[in-house]
């Protein structure tokens, strides 16, 4: 089966995003700017903090689904072993 190639409009678009350069504009002298704004990372603005929070968003909502399901693992596990040492629940071949 034959390769499908790239139109040349394609080869355009990627070699644009592949060059593609960011300008920043430079302003006054930013030293003095800097040396004020320096605060310890524990006295940071809400701001900041919240910023470092959304620059990860589905980390909060990645870390809560593991939670959930390890908590219900081991659970299941607990219930599990107390249904086996009371005898309510016989497995052939485990023995407590």
């Amino acid at each position: 089966m034959a390769k499908k190639r790239k139109t040349r409009e394609q080869k355009i678009l990627a070699d644009l995003r592949h060059n593609f350069k960011h300008n920043f504009i430079s302003q006054a002298p930013l030293t003095e700017k800097i040396q004020t704004q320096i605060t310890p990372s524990i006295m940071m603005p809400i701001t900041q903090k919240t910023a470092a929070l959304n620059a990860y968003p589905y980390l909060i909502k990645d870390l809560t689904k593991t939670a959930m399901l390890t908590l219900g693992i081991f659970a299941f596990q607990i219930i599990l072993f107390a249904l086996l040492k009371n005898h309510v629940l016989i497995i052939p071949g485990i023995s407590y």
